[in-house]
C-alpha cells in the first residue's frame, strides 16, 4: 500500500509571523497544535503591539507528531520530545539570555507547559516571563480521557467548531442522543448545508472523511498526553478560556493542579477556535487592559 505523503517533511517547524525589526521589545513564541492552517493565527498577530516579535511553533512539521495522526499503529512522539524540539528552536532564534513569553492553544498549551518545566530543570526558569494557554486541558487524571469515554455529542460539537473555523464561519447544530458520533454526522450535514456553511450538493462521505481526519488528530493528542505525568510548577499560569469552550463547564480545565500559584482565568467571546479572533486575548500578551480574571 502506498505511504500517505508527509507535507510535514522539510517544513520548518518555527516561523516568524511578525518582524519587527532590530528593536523588538519582546519576542513571543505561539505553539500551534496543527488542525488548522498557521493562517489561524493571523487575525491574534494583528492585535500585538508593532514592537511584539511573535513567531509560531508548528507542532503539525514534526513528522513523528503529523504522522501518528493518520496511523494509529505510529507512535506519536511525546510531549517531552515536542516540548524538547521546540525549545531548541527557540534557543536558536534568540540571544541565551533573551527574555520571551510563551502562548499555547489548545494541544500547544501541553506542550508549553513542558517548555516551561524544561526551563526550568535547566536552570532557565527566568527567561520566560509569561506561560499563557489558549483554552487547553490540562494533562492531569481528571481530564484524561480515553477516546472510548469520550461522549458523542461533545466530540460533535467540538467537530462543528471545528468545521465552522474551516470554513471561517461561527456554526453549531443541536443533536439527538446518538450511541456514536459518526451517528450524528448525517444531521452535522443537514444543518451546515441549511445553513450554508456547506454546498447543498456536499456528500456524507466527505464530512465523513473530514471527521476521520479531525478525530485522528484528537486521538493522536490522547496518545500523546496520556503518559505524560508533569509536576506542578512554582510559576503562574493564564488560562484564557472562550464562551464556547471545549469543556465550558470545567472551571480552569484543571491547570491549579498544576501551579503552585493561583491560576489567573480570562473570559473571552468565541469558541475553540475563533478565539483567536478576539482582541482581549491578544490583549493579555500585550500588556493593554484586558478583561478581569474570573474564578
Amino acid at each position: 500500500m502506498p505511504q500517505r505523503p508527509d507535507p510535514s517533511a522539510g517544513r520548518p517547524v518555527l516561523t516568524p509571523l511578525t518582524s519587527p525589526g532590530t528593536g523588538t521589545a519582546r519576542r513571543l513564541y505561539a505553539v500551534h497544535p496543527g488542525a488548522l492552517a498557521p493562517a489561524a493565527w493571523q487575525p491574534f498577530a494583528g492585535q500585538l503591539p508593532p514592537d511584539t516579535a511573535l513567531s509560531l511553533l508548528d507542532l503539525s512539521n514534526i513528522p513523528s507528531f503529523f504522522t501518528a495522526a493518520f496511523d494509529p499503529r505510529t507512535e506519536p512522539a511525546t510531549v517531552g520530545e515536542l516540548a524538547g524540539r521546540c525549545l531548541a528552536e527557540i534557543t536558536a532564534s534568540k540571544p541565551d539570555d533573551a527574555p520571551f513569553s510563551l502562548v499555547g492553544w489548545s494541544f500547544g498549551g501541553v506542550v508549553a507547559f513542558a517548555i516551561a518545566a524544561l526551563l526550568d530543570a535547566e536552570g532557565r526558569g527566568g527567561t520566560l516571563e509569561e506561560l499563557v494557554l489558549l483554552d487547553s486541558i490540562a494533562p492531569v487524571p481528571a481530564f484524561k480521557r480515553t477516546d472510548e469515554v469520550l461522549e458523542p455529542r461533545m466530540l460533535l460539537d467540538w467537530f462543528a467548531m471545528y468545521l465552522g473555523a474551516k470554513r471561517d464561519r461561527p456554526f453549531s447544530v443541536s443533536l439527538p442522543p446518538v450511541a456514536a458520533a459518526e451517528d450524528g454526522l448525517p444531521a452535522v450535514l443537514a444543518a451546515a448545508t441549511a445553513q450554508g456553511l456547506l454546498p447543498p450538493d456536499t456528500e456524507l462521505a466527505g464530512l465523513r472523511k473530514l471527521y476521520t481526519a479531525y478525530h485522528g488528530g484528537l486521538t493522536r493528542n490522547n496518545r500523546c498526553t496520556a503518559p505524560y505525568e508533569p509536576a506542578p510548577l512554582d510559576r503562574e499560569i493564564t488560562l484564557v478560556k472562550p464562551e464556547r469552550s471545549l469543556l465550558p463547564h470545567s472551571g480552569d480545565l484543571g491547570w491549579s493542579q498544576l501551579s503552585d500559584r493561583p491560576v489567573r482565568q480570562l473570559a473571552v467571546a468565541g469558541d475553540h477556535y475563533t478565539m483567536l479572533q478576539d482582541p482581549r486575548t491578544a490583549a493579555v500578551l500585550s500588556g493593554r487592559p484586558a478583561d478581569p480574571a474570573v474564578a
